[in-house]
């Protein structure tokens, strides 16, 4: 079971970071849904601001999927010490 948690966090991981890495590709591809146009037809600062935005988003993911990665794996490992307690 803990592996698929695992590898929901991972792809969570990969997901999440790809509008920080790629802030102009995520802004072509969700201009209609925030501005109800194409993202040729944006002026440049509503561009930016979209861009700015979706990284910013981006970046807010990765770390809260980062801090849940990290308590998973902190408790995982609290769970480990327990178990080789119980057995000495």
């Amino acid at each position: 079971m803990s592996y698929k948690i695992l590898g929901a966090v991972g792809i969570g991981l990969i997901v999440t970071g790809c509008a920080a890495m790629d802030p102009q590709g995520a802004a072509r591809q969700q201009a209609e849904t925030y501005y109800g146009r194409s993202y040729d037809q944006l002026s440049g600062q509503e561009k930016m601001r979209l861009e700015n935005h979706l990284a910013r988003q981006s970046n807010q993911a990765w770390n809260t999927t980062a801090h849940a990665a990290s308590g998973l794996g902190r408790l995982l490992q609290g769970v480990g010490i327990l178990v080789l307690s119980a057995k000495h």
